[in-house]
């Protein structure tokens, strides 16, 4: 399985504190069959030393030279919450995913920002698309999913947290996730790991659990073949148009 959503780098965000944390994830990954791991440290958000895009490419450079000799692969990436610089931003520093044309961004969880639609029109001017971070933890898109299905539709894709999929961030954000999935809302599954306790790096039980409503052969592709296409910056498999949340399951 493929992990494109991880908080791994060691004292950047909220995420992994120091290197020892960082390798009992990457310990706790691998007992769960995971054997590539995108970092995804946040930018524009929860960082400790700003948004020093340089700084954060010689961490990352550090990483994935420290870590080259592990049973697990590692690539670069970032988890860009929205801001009115971002798309400068991630073309200056390479935020994206093992530097294909596709990055993570991050909306707010309590709100939408204005102009989520054009945001998402010029990212894909500029080449890029938008992988949007967990939105079954968004109170917009949780309410309005038609909107996350406008988006989809425009190009976006979509990634829930494995969590998310098996209740770890409550009942609400389950059956929204469980809803997303049976509308075609979600192209990927990733962990958005945080530590190796409460918010650990697997997948295997949230892709059986997304089997009950996406058959297995979906659930896999998803932390299997999907992710594999991002990080070699192919198109993803089609797994089939998303429901209008208006219609019928």
């Amino acid at each position: 399985m493929i992990d494109l959503h991880t908080h791994l780098l060691p004292d950047w965000d909220d995420g992994a504190a120091d290197w020892a944390e960082s390798d009992r994830m990457i310990e706790v990954a691998r007992e769960d069959g995971i054997t590539k791991m995108v970092l995804t440290p946040h930018v524009f958000r929860m960082t400790k030393d700003g948004n020093d895009g340089r700084g954060l490419k010689a961490r990352m450079r550090a990483f994935l030279e420290q870590s080259n000799s592990r049973e697990i692969d590692f690539f670069p990436g970032a988890e860009v919450h929205v801001h009115p610089d971002m798309i400068a931003h991630i073309k200056d520093f390479d935020l994206t995913v093992n530097g294909s044309n596709f990055v993570f961004i991050e909306f707010p969880a309590e709100h939408l920002p204005g102009g989520a639609t054009n945001l998402v029109y010029q990212m894909m001017l500029n080449g890029l698309i938008p992988i949007i971070s967990h939105p079954e933890r968004n109170a917009v898109f949780a309410r309005s999913p038609e909107i996350l299905y406008d988006l989809i539709r425009q190009g976006a894709i979509a990634q829930i947290t494995s969590l998310s999929i098996t209740g770890g961030f409550g009942t609400h954000v389950r059956k929204t996730a469980e809803r997303f999935l049976r509308h075609g809302l979600v192209h990927l599954i990733a962990s958005d790991a945080h530590n190796a306790d409460t918010r650990p790096p697997q997948l295997s039980e949230a892709s059986k659990r997304a089997a009950k409503f996406v058959g297995t052969a979906r659930a896999e592709a998803m932390v299997t073949t999907v992710p594999a296409a991002i990080l070699e910056n192919e198109q993803i498999p089609d797994l089939g148009e998303p429901i209008s949340p208006g219609e019928k399951e």
